[in-house]
């Protein structure tokens, strides 16, 4: 009867741990390559691209929001203003390039002149927040109407 306990006993505390064949042996067992692979130099890259754009948006959109509050305007009414200078000058377009580019009309000189080339290299490229921001640093965040704007651009 003892020795029927204590093989039973036994029985019950080995279950949950399997056995390792007797073959097997430590080489090998070979661990995932996907685990241990450490990033590439190229998504790295486009990872830290990423960043700095989600950062420069931020920026722009926090200025613009200072900016509007100074009118006593929301964003959404601000860019509203926008949009009617951009109709003007180019029927709303925001990405137009040709020789006039973006939705406010800017020339690639007067882009490059404002700093907009660190949003992008061409305004039409930018954003619509982004072509705002530099607008407003050429009229000196005055908000040209309909009437004000100009068919040849900026």
């Amino acid at each position: 009867m003892r020795r029927i306990l204590l093989t039973l006993a036994v029985s019950l505390f080995s279950v949950g741990a399997p056995l390792a064949p007797a073959t097997a042996s430590a080489a090998t067992h070979k661990v995932p390559r996907h685990i241990a692979r450490p990033p590439s130099r190229a998504a790295l890259a486009f990872e830290a691209i990423q960043d700095h754009r989600e950062q420069l948006n931020f920026q722009t959109q926090h200025f613009l929001t200072s900016t509007a509050a100074q009118f006593h305007i929301t964003l959404a009414e601000l860019v509203s203003k926008w949009q009617r200078v951009a109709i003007c000058e180019v029927n709303g377009n925001w990405s137009m390039d040709g020789p006039y580019y973006s939705g406010i009309g800017f020339s690639n000189a007067t882009w490059r002149q404002y700093g907009g080339t660190r949003f992008a290299p061409l305004a039409g490229d930018a954003s619509r927040l982004q072509q705002i921001l530099i607008g407003m640093k050429i009229t000196k965040t005055w908000i040209p109407d309909q009437y004000g704007c100009s068919p040849v651009g900026w």
